[in-house]
């Protein structure tokens, strides 16, 4: 009876860990598919498989295609680009837009991590992760032009 009771408690902690590490390792995977998905919007390229000449979609697929680790893969994030118009960075975003040579583009990914842990899961469904990077496009082209 006593082993019964102490399984409980243990079982859970044990799962609980195990749920924390899962949960670090979907956060650490989401950072990484953000930077990732930034860092080939700046190149300019739009050359992926996929998508011909559509550098949004291009970039979505980079960065899909660094959360394989994800529980669900690619199709469990959600993937937006997000851009300011250089010189003046302070003016309101242009959602789906990659900018040209000098823009700021922003690449932001979203990932329900749901957790396994028994008692826990029954409480919390899932934990909302982003991972968000900012970079300044290369100069791929003249500053001020193609706006």
């Amino acid at each position: 009876m006593e082993f019964a009771l102490v399984a409980v408690v243990f079982l859970t902690l044990v799962f609980g860990i195990i749920d924390f590490a899962r949960l670090f390792e979907s956060w650490v995977t989401v950072q990484h598919t953000g930077r990732q998905g930034a860092r080939y919007a700046i190149t300019g390229r739009s050359d992926c498989d996929s998508y011909s000449d559509n550098r949004v979609g291009c970039i979505v697929e980079a960065a899909k295609e660094a959360s394989a680790g994800l529980t669900g893969g690619a199709a469990a994030v959600d993937v937006s680009v997000r851009s300011w118009y250089y010189p003046s960075y302070p003016d309101p975003a242009h959602e789906g837009v990659p900018g040209v040579a000098f823009d700021e583009i922003e690449v932001q990914v979203d990932y329900d991590h749901h957790l396994m842990t028994p008692i826990v899961s029954a409480i919390i469904d899932h934990v909302p992760l982003q991972g968000t990077d900012r970079l300044v496009n290369e100069p791929f082209g003249r500053c001020g032009e193609g706006h």
